[in-house]
């Protein structure tokens, strides 16, 4: 029998159940066999020592591969725990230096965020600049409408109804796009003071 190996042992159990069922069905053939001769006793006999024979061979088989699996298992987990033995060895030595790099990385991320910071706030002046152009601009265009339509309500009723209609109706647009901008300027804010946040949790996270 070749010697048995981690690699093979599944491969030998499975043929050590192989031996143990053929063993079973030469036996009941000899059995059946057997029991047509006159001296059945004698030939039931080698019967059963031939499957005994069997038998004791498929589980010395099956014992062999469930040892060679047991020492692989037990070898990798010797080596797994050598390499953490080295791991922890390997860390006591670089910690200093890693020390020295996290304290780099962390004023590295402080003035990172502190441009992304001063950038959002930039943003957000020049957000309400536009805001606040644009609503003149449209603060005028109204006006300038209203001093038209006034001008033909004058010669005809009818539009002066249409004109009230239509300042109403461009007084709420300007009010939901001031709302709109007013609600992303509170969310880039909102954004901002999440991410300065965010960064505190990591600095506190890292430095347990």
């Amino acid at each position: 029998m070749p010697a048995i190996t981690a690699d093979n042992a599944p491969a030998a159990k499975a043929r050590a159940k192989e031996i143990r069922a053929a063993a079973q069905q030469r036996f009941e053939a000899d059995k059946a066999d057997c029991n047509t001769r006159m001296l059945a006793i004698g030939c039931l006999s080698a019967a059963q020592d031939r499957r005994a024979e069997s038998v004791r061979q498929a589980e010395a088989m099956h014992r062999e591969a469930i040892r060679a699996e047991r020492e692989a298992r037990e070898a990798k987990l010797a080596e797994k725990e050598a390499r953490h033995v080295s791991r922890d060895k390997d860390d006591e030595v670089g910690r200093p230096v890693a020390e020295a790099n996290y304290r780099g990385q962390e004023a590295q991320r402080a003035a990172e965020r502190e441009k992304r910071q001063a950038d959002e706030q930039a943003k957000l002046e020049i957000q309400r600049g536009k805001v606040a152009a644009e609503r003149e601009a449209r603060l005028r265009k109204i006006e300038e409408r209203r001093l038209e339509d006034a001008g033909r309500a004058a010669a005809v009723p009818e539009n002066a109804r249409k004109r009230a209609e239509r300042e109403r109706k461009q007084a709420e647009k300007v009010k939901k796009i001031e709302q709109r901008q007013r609600d992303y300027a509170e969310k880039l804010k909102y954004r901002g003071a999440e991410q300065a946040a965010e960064e505190a949790r990591r600095t506190k996270a890292a430095a347990k």
